[in-house]
C-alpha cells in the first residue's frame, strides 16, 4: 500500500509529512484556537485583547498545506 505525502509549511520551511499526519495537526490547531469558543460565548481574552490582539495572533501562525 502506497503512502501519499504532503508538503506542510512553517514559515518557509518545508515538510514531507504523511497527509493524515497533516491533517491531525491541522486538527489539532483548530482544537486549540480558541476564538471561535471566545465569540460564542462572548468573552474576551484575558490579556485585554480585543480584535486587534486576535488578528495578530492569527497571524503569526504561517502553515499552507
Amino acid at each position: 500500500m502506497a503512502e501519499s505525502y504532503g508538503w506542510l509549511f512553517v514559515d518557509s520551511i518545508p515538510l514531507l509529512y504523511e497527509k493524515r499526519r497533516i491533517a491531525r495537526q491541522l486538527q489539532v490547531e483548530t482544537w486549540l484556537d480558541l476564538t471561535q469558543l471566545l465569540k460564542e460565548l462572548k468573552l474576551e481574552l484575558a490579556d485585554g485583547g480585543g480584535e486587534a490582539a486576535q488578528q495578530n495572533k492569527k497571524t503569526n501562525a504561517d502553515y499552507v498545506v
